[in-house]
């Protein structure tokens, strides 16, 4: 299974330009968000030659501008996808998403998109003062859960623990926005520690992250564990139907210039 990661931003010049946000491709047919600015969203696919039409499903991890901005172009040009979103979100939202004529679907509770990928279903946070509900995706591997996360408003650990809770497995990987920006070190460390203790190897923090805690975890997990990704840079998970095969870069299957984890 690849995890490519179509766009992101994360400093706050690219907050300014609108350029903000953050997009997965999981394997060839599962979008997961759709950044902040449609222009650069669509023209990451084209670079990195996705093929849209074989995209049949679209997870939207939270009800922000930076996650949804490319989706209404996308459903512009392509009606036979899958939109799921949590109960949560804003009417607003849901009744434009059905009004492109796409299936929608909200997600309460964890939900399976298709075989080894799936929806942890909304998960309350707080933003601003105000309740949030958001869902990651949860991808399923021989070495453990591997979690991608869109702002991970409701908390790293409270996520992890909601996937350990369905999955009764430990969490290999988490990668994605960690909604650290802003946050003291105290409270870094304080997850950092959380996080080691449950046994993740694995991190990749992005876009909402901030950079005092992308330099924490860079020193916690160190050069194997911490991933800096870019966009057009895919992560190779095996996933438990691929557990006996190949593991090389380059290898049938495994795109070129992939990170085999």
């Amino acid at each position: 299974m690849s995890i490519k990661l179509l766009a992101e931003g994360s400093t706050k010049w690219e907050r300014f330009i609108k350029h903000w946000g953050i997009s997965f491709l999981i394997g060839e047919d599962v979008l997961f968000d759709t950044f902040g600015d449609a222009g650069v969203f669509w023209r990451n696919l084209k670079w990195m030659k996705v093929d849209a039409d074989k995209i049949r499903h679209i997870i939207i991890s939270h009800d922000h501008w930076d996650h949804l901005a490319g989706l209404w172009l996308f459903l512009e040009k392509k009606k036979d996808v899958t939109v799921y979103v949590c109960p949560g979100f804003s009417r607003e939202t849901k009744e434009r998403i059905a009004g492109f004529g796409v299936r929608l679907v909200e997600v309460p509770g964890p939900l399976e998109i298709k075989k080894g990928v799936f929806s942890t279903g909304q998960i309350r946070g707080i933003y601003a003062g105000k309740d949030i509900y958001e869902q990651a995706i949860v991808v399923k591997t021989f070495r453990g859960a591997a979690i991608i996360t869109g702002c991970a408003h409701p908390g790293l650990s409270t996520i992890v623990d909601e996937v350990k809770k369905y999955f009764g497995e430990t969490v290999f990987l988490i990668a994605g926005g960690f909604h650290l920006k802003g946050a003291t070190q105290e409270v870094i460390e304080k997850i950092v520690y959380t996080l080691k203790l449950v046994g993740v190897q694995k991190v990749a923090p992005l876009h909402c992250s901030g950079a005092l805690a992308q330099d924490i975890f860079k020193r916690a997990w160190g050069g194997q564990g911490y991933i800096r990704l870019t966009a057009g840079k895919v992560l190779r998970l095996d996933s438990e139907e691929e557990k006996g095969a190949d593991n090389k870069c380059g290898a049938k299957g495994t795109p070129q210039g992939a990170e085999v984890l």
